[in-house]
């Protein structure tokens, strides 16, 4: 989904700066325009503050070990979307670990597959109102006509 994902913000006009672990992915994505980063500093430096950074993997111990990878170069204000669909518990406690270090953690509930994430999605978003405020356009961009909610506070968003 993430491809699919990168390609619908990128023809919406946003700057999109990808990773995968797959090197065929990658380098299937950037033919098609996008920019790549082999690893998550280079990612990280690659990206404007406050960094927006939205993770496309499959629920469980990997978004753990992915975001333990990105910690270490994320800075106060970064924003860390998890679009995985995560189980509410584990998007609590990710959320109270990452704000300890000033980081903002927002929970997207996403429907609609691999069609979706390319002609629009529909996203139910839970994190802080500010920060959802600063993030808002990319939801409506990304997901069908009316077809984004934010629903509260981190959490809500994919119970």
């Amino acid at each position: 989904m993430g491809y699919n994902l990168v390609l619908n913000l990128m023809e919406n006009g946003h700057e999109a700066v990808a990773n995968d672990i797959n090197e065929e992915a990658m380098q299937k994505i950037k033919a098609e325009g996008a920019e790549i980063a082999a690893d998550y500093k280079t990612m990280v430096d690659m990206l404007p503050k406050p960094r927006v950074i939205w993770l496309m993997i499959p629920a469980g111990d990997l978004v753990d070990q992915v975001i333990e990878k990105f910690t270490p170069y994320l800075e106060e204000g970064d924003i860390l979307i998890d679009g995985g669909n995560s189980n509410y518990k584990d998007t609590l406690r990710r959320a109270e670990k990452l704000s300890a270090a000033g980081i903002q953690f927002m929970d997207v509930g996403t429907s609609g597959g691999m069609e979706g994430a390319r002609n629009g999605a529909c996203t139910m978003i839970g994190g802080d109102a500010e920060v959802f405020a600063h993030v808002e356009p990319i939801f409506k961009d990304i997901s069908i006509e009316n077809g984004y909610l934010y629903t509260g506070k981190v959490g809500s968003g994919i119970s």
